[in-house]
C-alpha cells in the first residue's frame, strides 16, 4: 500500500470513525480517542507487515491524532462552532496539519519522485524525456553506510580475483506494476560460462532493510534467471549476492528506477 493511501486515507478513516462515534452517541472525547486509536492500531498491523522507516511511522502516528484533535476542538460539546476556539489551539492545529502534509509530500517524492503531471509543470521542457526526481540522498546515515564505498570496492575486487565477469539484464527500463524478468550470466577469465553458482536477488527501498532474497534458477548455460514481483514506481535498490568457490559471498547493489 502506498504512502499516499496510508497517510491521507488513514486521516480520512480517522474522520469517518469520529463521525461514527458521534452517531453512536459516544462523548466527544471518546469519539476522538477511539478514532485515533483504532486507526493507529490498524496502521501498526501494516507496520509489522511492511516494516517502513521510522520517519514514515512517526508521520502516520502524528497525523491520525492531529485529525482527531482537530475534530474534538471543532465539534466539542461545549464548543458550538470554530469561532469559539481560542487562536492558540487554532494555530497549533494548523501548524501540525501543514507539517503533516508537507512532510508526507517530501517522503513521497523521496521514494517515488514527482508525479509526471507535476514534474511537467515544475520542470518545463521535460515532456517525452525520463525525469528522475527521487531524492538521491535517501539512504541510511550510520557507520555501516559510511563504509559503503569501501565495501563496494572490496566486493568488486573479490569478484575480479575469483575471475568472474557478470552480464546482468532486466534491471533497466523497469515498468511499474509489471513483473520483470532478470537474467544473470557468469563467465570465467576465458569467457566460458560458469555453472552451479548460488545467486540470490532482493529488492528494497533505499535506506530500508532488504527483504528476503530469492534464488535465481540456472538454465544450464551459465545463465540464471528469476522474475521480480511488480513494484510501484519510484527509486529501488537491487541486492545481488553470489557465493564463490571458497564460500565467501560477493554482495553487489544496483539502483533501480521504476517508471
Amino acid at each position: 500500500m502506498s504512502l499516499f493511501a496510508t497517510l491521507f486515507g488513514g486521516m480520512l478513516v480517522t474522520a469517518l470513525l469520529y463521525g461514527l462515534g458521534r452517531r453512536l452517541r459516544l462523548s466527544n472525547f471518546w469519539s476522538a480517542v477511539s478514532a485515533a486509536g483504532l486507526t493507529s492500531v490498524a496502521y501498526a498491523a501494516q507496520v509489522v507487515a511492511t516494516r517502513p522507516g521510522l520517519d514514515v511511522i512517526t508521520l502516520h502516528l502524528v497525523a491520525y491524532p492531529t485529525v482527531a484533535l482537530l475534530l474534538y476542538q471543532l465539534y466539542g460539546d461545549k464548543v458550538r462552532h470554530a469561532r469559539a476556539i481560542h487562536w492558540v489551539p487554532k494555530l497549533l492545529l494548523g501548524f501540525f496539519t501543514v507539517l503533516t502534509v508537507l512532510y508526507g509530500g517530501f517522503i513521497y517524492v523521496a521514494g517515488h519522485g514527482l508525479p509526471p503531471a507535476l514534474a511537467g509543470w515544475l520542470l518545463p521542457g521535460t515532456q517525452g524525456k525520463p525525469v528522475y526526481t527521487g531524492f538521491a540522498g535517501v539512504v541510511e546515515h550510520n557507520q555501516a553506510a559510511a563504509k559503503g564505498i569501501a565495501q563496494h570496492l572490496k566486493m568488486e575486487d573479490r569478484l575480479a580475483r575469483q575471475g568472474w565477469r557478470l552480464e546482468i539484464s532486466g534491471l533497466t527500463d523497469v515498468r511499474a506494476d509489471r513483473p520483470q524478468l532478470v537474467t544473470v550470466h557468469v563467465y570465467d577469465r576465458s569467457g566460458r560460462g560458469v555453472d552451479g553458482v548460488d545467486i540470490r536477488l532482493a529488492t528494497g527501498r533505499p535506506g530500508q532493510p532488504a527483504p528476503p532474497a530469492v534464488r535465481l534458477e540456472g538454465d544450464g548455460s551459465a545463465g540464471y534467471h528469476t522474475t521480480l514481483a511488480p513494484m510501484p514506481a519510484g527509486s529501488w535498490v537491487a541486492y545481488l549476492s553470489l557465493h564463490t568457490a571458497d564460500g565467501s559471498p560477493v554482495l553487489l547493489e544496483h539502483t533501480l528506477v521504476v517508471q
